[in-house]
């Protein structure tokens, strides 16, 4: 028996700019079919694009999809139409492929002919300042604490779990400290947000739960999200999800002092925390605070922001700004 036909995918989603409706009705299915998401390509045997990528992006989809093992199989969705027909193929055609013979891959794979040797798996790259015996040693500079480490260069995006479409940061990183960070956005814009504001706020608030490790609330956010665009939600039930989450000392210790802005940002302004809040207000029913161009204050504050964080509060710098790129035409920046 071919234990992959029974088995429940784990499903890299893989959001592209202007494809955020295909988006949505793929995280509904997958919720309602049990389907799981992946953390990173080793982790996924099901790949599905989100719309229709820009030629950076699709290169960089393309180098994620030779990172899955086998069996695997890949999605491509443009538009809405025919969403579920689409996956349930991709499925089948996982359960087609020979099972693995025990456990998970690494996800690694042979270079395949055509390769590019200098294309790094997981996009990320190093300076190089010498070698030693033909091998190339890492760029070295002094730290905020006076000590001299490796400098090395990381770029987050565009293809990444429980992140913005299309945005691209690039990181120089010593230690686990970032030095320098710079923003770029990959893709077309798409047309604007136009479902419930407590859908939207629901969908952010997903991202940001994800990035700090609340998987029971992430589904829950997103079963509620689901239900706001369906019409059917229990207004009883967005109020408790919000009281909970304010109440939560676990969310607290993961955003309180992150990636904090001064009174001229709008609703940007406050830290992780108050962010979070807002949503959670908007989730109760309260209107959204008014911001005249959010998503380019977003990509403006974002570098700076980012400069002398942790790694580790990277992503929960990010997520709790949530920049809108599908619906803005902001292009390439720094």
């Amino acid at each position: 028996m071919d234990l992959m036909r029974w088995s429940t995918p784990r499903v890299l989603v893989v959001p592209v700019r202007a494809g955020r409706a295909v988006r949505l009705d793929v995280e509904r299915l997958m919720r309602e079919r049990g389907w799981e998401s992946a953390a990173s390509p080793a982790d996924a045997d099901l790949l599905v694009v989100c719309g229709t990528p820009d030629a950076d992006t699709g290169a960089a989809v393309d180098r994620v999809w030779n990172l899955l093992g086998s069996p695997r199989a890949r999605a491509d969705i443009p538009v809405r139409h025919g969403v579920a027909e689409r996956l349930d193929r991709a499925r089948a055609e996982l359960g087609d492929r020979p099972g693995r013979p025990s456990g998970r891959t690494s996800g690694r794979r042979r270079p395949a002919p055509g390769d590019r040797p200098d294309d790094s798996d997981d996009d990320t790259r190093t300076d190089h300042d010498g070698d030693v015996a033909g091998l190339p040693m890492a760029e070295r500079a002094p730290d905020r604490d006076g000590l001299t480490l490796d400098r090395l260069h990381l770029t987050l995006g565009p293809v990444l779990p429980d992140w913005p479409a299309g945005l691209v940061v690039r990181l120089a990183v010593q230690g686990d400290v970032v030095q320098t960070a710079a923003v770029e956005v990959w893709g077309e814009p798409g047309g604007r947000w136009d479902g419930p504001p407590a859908a939207a706020a629901l969908d952010s608030l997903a991202r940001l739960l994800s990035v700090c490790g609340a998987a029971t609330a992430t589904r829950r956010a997103r079963r509620l999200r689901d239900e706001v665009l369906a019409g059917s939600a229990d207004p009883a039930a967005l109020n408790r999800f919000a009281r909970r989450l304010r109440r939560s000392w676990t969310l607290r210790w993961a955003t309180d002092g992150v990636g904090r802005l001064d009174g001229r940002h709008g609703d940007l302004t406050g830290d992780a925390t108050q962010r979070c809040r807002r949503w959670l207000d908007v989730v109760a029913g309260s209107p959204p605070v008014p911001g005249e161009d959010r998503t380019a204050a977003v990509l403006t504050a974002l570098p700076g922001l980012l400069e002398g964080q942790e790694l580790a509060t990277v992503r929960v710098v990010v997520a709790s700004l949530d920049p809108d790129l599908e619906s803005s035409g902001t292009g390439a920046t720094s």
